[in-house]
């Protein structure tokens, strides 16, 4: 990210566990880098139980309170989520109730509608509040995506164990494959561990690994620097790959908290040494056509499948 830039950060919540602390960490990053800030969900319907329609009047009560009960209409399903990201930034410090807030999209009263509230702070902090009602979620974040020129998009994924990680939810493949920007695969994902830049020596991952610490450098978040050896008599090169990206960040007069190497296989190598980091950052430009095709069984994806940790595509 070039210094002085705009920075577009959209976070994708559903709710869950996995959502709420990829939004924590977004938010913190977001903050960090000055970024503006849109908490995006995207409703498939209502749902049955009682509780849920219980936590649902709540938060909508709660938002109409704020804004008007004319002004939201009907009560919209799974509004609930986007007041608990709301209280979730004011109890981590990232925004404060007096901040001035803007109403837009939908308000006729249509259960079907598009709303979103922007909140503003005194210092030109900007965050949205979305919602968009659709059938199929990840093109709803695509589209999201193509029209409000992002640049990183995160989005939970649950974390499991065992050949069950293979089964990561289809949507969550679809943003990850097709997204134009780049993207973080959020699992258990705790702040200040790092981040651990897989390269291949390729000119793309160079390009990928500098976004990666301009963007870290920004919210003081440390970069390691790894290449995997597919066999022995190859470590010498791996080696050199690494030694390579720290003197391209030393030009930049960034740098590298530490430089590894492993031998092996690299989907293996990269989980398990990930695990000691925040997020595992991968090359995932020029992907299309064809190279989609291969991105689909080749090691970035399958990192993104198996990892127990978080994961972010750089693009």
């Amino acid at each position: 990210m070039e210094r002085g830039k705009s920075f577009k950060l959209l976070i994708c919540t559903d709710g869950s566990a996995e959502a709420m602390r990829g939004m924590r960490y977004g938010a913190k990053l977001g903050k960090g880098i000055g970024a503006e800030i849109t908490i995006f969900h995207v409703c498939k319907g209502g749902e049955d139980d009682a509780e849920s329609r219980d936590r649902e009047l709540v938060a909508v009560g709660a938002m109409e309170e704020r804004f008007g009960s004319k002004s939201l209409g009907m009560s919209i399903p799974e509004i609930r989520y986007l007041e608990e990201a709301r209280l979730g930034l004011i109890a981590h410090g990232w925004m404060a109730e007096d901040w001035s807030t803007e109403q837009g999209g939908n308000f006729d009263g249509d259960l079907f509608g598009d709303f979103q509230i922007t909140h503003r702070g005194p210092g030109g902090e900007v965050i949205h509040l979305k919602l968009k009602q659709g059938r199929n979620a990840a093109g709803e974040i695509l589209d999201e995506i193509e029209n409000g020129g992002y640049n990183l998009v995160i989005i939970g994924a649950s974390k499991r164990s065992g050949l069950s990680r293979i089964f990561l939810s289809s949507e969550v493949q679809k943003v990850v494959v097709h997204a134009q920007c780049s993207v973080l695969v959020a699992r258990e994902l705790e702040a200040g561990h790092g981040h651990l830049v897989g390269l291949d020596g390729s000119e793309e991952a160079y390009v990928m690994m500098h976004k990666d610490v301009m963007l870290a450098s920004r919210c003081s978040c440390p970069v390691s620097l790894m290449s995997v050896a597919r066999r022995p008599q190859d470590e010498s090169k791996a080696v050199k790959i690494v030694e390579e990206g720290q003197r391209i960040l030393k030009s930049f007069g960034l740098g590298a908290a530490e430089i590894k190497t492993a031998i092996g296989d690299p989907v293996e190598e990269l989980i398990k040494y990930g695990r000691n980091y925040s997020v595992i950052v991968l090359n995932g430009k020029g992907q299309s056509g064809l190279k989609k095709r291969f991105f689909m069984g080749g090691t970035v994806f399958n990192v993104v499948i198996a990892a127990e940790n978080s994961v972010m595509v750089v693009r």
